[in-house]
Formats: structure tokens, C-alpha cells, sequence
């Protein structure tokens, strides 16, 4: 079997043969090739990387280059009556390459990284993206609108809705306080509803032996029971806000099937769990679909650039492999949501010749998703202004600062609002529990004063 330096190495070879005959930059890296033909005529391979299609002549100097960005529309066709080959629109040319020898696969692949565009986001530097031709052309011209408009950023109104946010949320918790002593005070009163019922007991058997010979004859035969009432110990009654639930992550991938095929999907990722969707968000029905994160031992970031693979503790389960544009948020989402459900993550191992991501921050999540194809929105989760940065970084400082202070602070608020949430949640419970709680104690307390109404007419019987 090839070792993962082996398959880095040849993964590098063919990288640095596209990079050094198209002028690609060093963040271009060939993700797969085939072979197959150009117009159905000139013999070569296709390389596929982030953002290209490059094909290289077998014979000859024939070379040709599709940036993904440029595509309009890609479909399956035929050469020769056979289904081998896939042709490409751009604004000013149609290209066909056939006879491949895996274009079912081939598509499939193109077709997801055109519609998902590669993102690997370093939170420590929003000036690491590129800019290529007039692709933020209509961004710039927008912030250069906003300029014109604006000089100053309003955050003084993100400020006080925070403000308001983090005193609403300290009532909350005051209010929980409250109903946490509330409860003490309930449990007592009910303690002692119980003792006077476990004293009534023991004057029953008194007044039964006071009553009638028989009764005391009955009593020196039936020593005391020990009461069957359960003792009460101290309970802590203090509430706890339940833990904010984070929304499932659907996000786009091509899963890698024992035979090596990809099939189009989605990985839901829950927060102890993950689900394997088909393309239709459908649960598969077939075979393995639903892991907890407690089984991964470690997450693999292969050298194949946009591939990883699960690993499960005690090979319980055939490792999980997929292809996604979206590696670092996959990785990243399993990893906040492991910490926060088990305080422990899958370990993260890079293959050799991978560049190592940045993953376990809280902020990747708000990082914009723009799909290529049809012009598409955000694929997942919510973008923030932190993710635009090619409309953030053009702006100047003052603007630039107070927009990244406003976004963190409406970041703040969502916590907050999530916070504000649970504790009402908590209070709604406690309150009901104190309810039913209360009704069981007037309950007992009508059935103690009917005992002891009771003991006082046979005491007076007696007299």
C-alpha cells in the first residue's frame, strides 16, 4: 500500500508541473487528474485544483485552462455514441473533453467545486485572500458608495441593545437565585407535612391502644414498624441554565465509497453526532449513517488536498471518507461541538504535504460560504462581516475597525439572546415543578387536618 509521503510526493509533482506551465500561484494544488481528450481530438490529462481546470497535452504543446469561476454551465455528453465525456460553457468559448475512463467521477468532482468554492479561512489574517481580476469589482464599488455616504459607523446602537442584552440576562439569573431558594422553602414545608403525617402514624397506634383491650393486647404482640414513608435527604435545588444547543451544520460533500466513487451528499453535523445526508438531504437508508462523536478517534486530513477521512476508536466501524471545499469547517465544527459535549476532541492529523488549518475557533463559523454556481448565497451557517473581506479591508481604518466592532458585538448578542433563552426555559420548568410540588403539599396538608380532626373526635370519645 502507498504510503501517505508517497502519495504526497506524487500529488507534488504533478502540482508543480501545473503551477509551473500555467503560472498558477502556490496556493494552487492538483486535487485529481484524468486522462481524456480535448475536443475529442488531442490526447492529455485534466487537472483539477481549487480553481482551475488545466489540461495538458500528451503530444505537442497543446495547452488549455478554465478558471471554475468562469464556467456558466457543465453537463455529461457523449463521443461516439459512448457517455465519456463533459462539456463546458464559459461566455466565450464551449469546450468538450471525452474519453474518460472515470467521467462519472470526474463530473462530479468539477461539478462540486465549481458550486462550492474552496474556503480555508485563517482568522488571524483577513488580508490572506486573493484578489483576481474584477471578481470584487462590484464590492468595491459598493464600499466605495458607503464611503461617500458614511464617514462613521453607528455602533453606539449594537452597544446598548448589548447593554440591555447583559442586564436582561443578569435579571435572569437573579430570578433564578430566587426560585432556587424558593424551592428550599417548598422542600421544607413539605418535609415537615410528611413528619406530621409519620407523627400521626405513631398516634394511631397510641389511641388504638388506649381505646380497647384488644387494641393494647394488639400492640404488645406488633411492636412498632419502622415508617414506610421514604426519608427526606437534602436535594440541591439549585438551577442550572441547560446548555445552548447549536443549530445543525448542513454542509455540502461528495462522499468516497469503498469502490473510491464520490457520490453528492451532505454531513449534518448535531452537537454529539453527525449525519451522513444523500443529495436530496435524505438520510441514507442503506448502510451506515449516523456516527457520535464519541466513536472518532481521529479526524485525517489526507494529502489529497479536499479529502478526509474519520477513524474510529477499535475499528469498530470502516473508516468515513469525503471530499469537500469545506474540510476546515467540517473539522472545525466537530471539534467545538466534541469539546463542548465531552470536553474532548478526535485528534486532527495532517497527512505530509497538506498545509496545516486553523480549526477549534468559534469565529470560522461566520465565515462566508458564496457558491459559484447560479450566483448562489451562503451555503452554511451566517456570514459575517468579518467573512467579507474584500469589502471590509478596501474601507478605511476607522470604518474598518468600527465594522468589525459592531459584527462582534452583534456575534455577543446572539450568545446572549441564546443565554436569555435557556434561563427562561429554566424558569418556565422550575416554575411548573414548584407547581405540581405545591399541589402534592395541599393535598397532604387536607389529609393531615382529616387525620387529625379524626384522632381529636376519638379522643373525646374517651373523655
Amino acid at each position: 500500500m502507498t504510503s501517505p509521503a508517497d502519495k504526497a510526493n506524487h500529488l507534488k509533482v504533478k502540482t508543480d508541473l501545473v503551477r509551473r506551465t500555467f503560472n498558477f500561484p502556490d496556493t494552487e494544488n492538483v486535487i485529481q487528474d484524468y486522462s481524456c481528450a480535448l475536443n475529442k481530438v488531442t490526447l492529455g490529462k485534466l487537472y483539477i485544483t481549487e480553481n482551475y481546470l488545466s489540461f495538458i497535452a500528451s503530444i505537442g504543446s497543446t495547452t488549455e485552462v478554465i478558471p471554475l469561476r468562469k464556467i456558466l454551465d457543465m453537463k455529461k455528453d457523449t463521443t461516439l455514441f459512448v457517455n465519456n465525456a463533459i462539456t463546458f460553457q464559459t461566455s466565450t468559448q464551449t469546450l468538450s473533453f471525452g474519453t474518460f475512463s472515470h467521467r462519472d467521477e470526474a463530473f462530479t468532482l468539477i461539478h462540486h467545486l465549481w458550486k462550492c468554492p474552496p474556503l480555508i479561512y485563517n482568522p488571524n489574517s483577513v488580508d490572506s485572500e486573493l484578489k483576481e481580476g474584477n471578481l470584487f469589482k462590484g464590492q468595491q464599488q459598493q464600499q466605495q458608495q458607503m464611503n461617500k455616504k458614511s464617514s462613521r459607523v453607528d455602533t453606539e446602537s449594537t452597544k446598548m441593545a448589548l447593554r440591555l442584552a447583559v442586564e436582561t440576562k443578569e435579571t435572569g439569573i437573579s430570578t433564578l437565585n430566587e426560585l432556587s431558594y424558593q424551592a428550599e422553602v417548598i422542600d421544607n414545608i413539605e418535609r415537615n407535612v410528611e413528619n406530621i403525617h409519620a407523627n400521626l402514624d405513631r398516634s394511631d397506634r397510641l389511641l388504638k391502644g388506649i381505646e380497647s383491650f384488644g387494641g393494647a393486647i394488639s400492640n404488645s404482640f406488633n411492636k412498632e414498624k419502622p415508617s414506610n414513608r421514604p426519608e427526606f435527604e437534602p436535594i440541591d435545588r439549585t438551577l442550572q441554565v441547560r446548555p445552548r444547543d447549536e443549530p445543525p451544520a448542513e454542509i455540502d460533500i461528495l462522499e468516497k465509497l469503498s469502490n473510491d466513487s464520490l457520490v453528492p451528499g451532505f454531513i449534518q453535523i448535531h452537537n454529539d453526532r453527525f449525519i451522513v445526508l444523500d443529495a436530496n438531504k435524505k438520510q441514507k437508508v442503506d448502510g451506515m449513517s449516523t456516527y457520535t462523536f464519541d466513536l472518532i478517534e481521529y479526524l485525517v486530513i489526507r494529502a489529497r488536498p479536499q479529502h478526509m477521512d474519520f477513524r474510529f476508536f477499535g475499528n469498530k466501524h470502516p473508516r468515513f471518507r469525503l471530499a469537500s471545499s469545506y474540510i476546515q469547517n467540517i473539522v472545525n465544527e466537530i471539534v467545538l461541538r466534541s469539546n463542548g459535549k465531552y470536553g474532548k476532541a478526535p485528534k486532527v492529523i495532517f497527512e505530509p504535504g497538506i498545509k496545516e488549518f486553523v480549526y477549534g475557533n468559534p469565529t470560522i463559523r461566520f465565515i462566508p460560504s458564496a457558491g459559484r454556481a447560479n450566483q448562489q448565497s451562503s451555503l452554511f451557517t451566517r456570514a459575517s462581516t468579518l467573512g467579507i473581506s474584500h469589502f471590509v479591508k478596501d474601507a478605511p481604518e476607522d470604518i474598518k475597525g468600527a465594522l468589525l466592532e459592531q459584527d462582534k458585538d452583534l456575534d455577543e448578542i446572539s450568545n446572549l439572546l441564546g443565554d436569555i433563552s435557556n434561563i427562561a426555559r429554566t424558569i418556565g420548568d422550575e416554575a411548573d415543578r414548584s407547581s405540581e410540588q405545591l399541589d402534592r403539599i395541599t393535598v397532604r396538608v387536607d389529609q393531615a387536618n382529616d387525620r387529625l380532626h379524626t384522632n381529636n373526635r376519638r379522643i373525646e370519645k374517651m373523655l
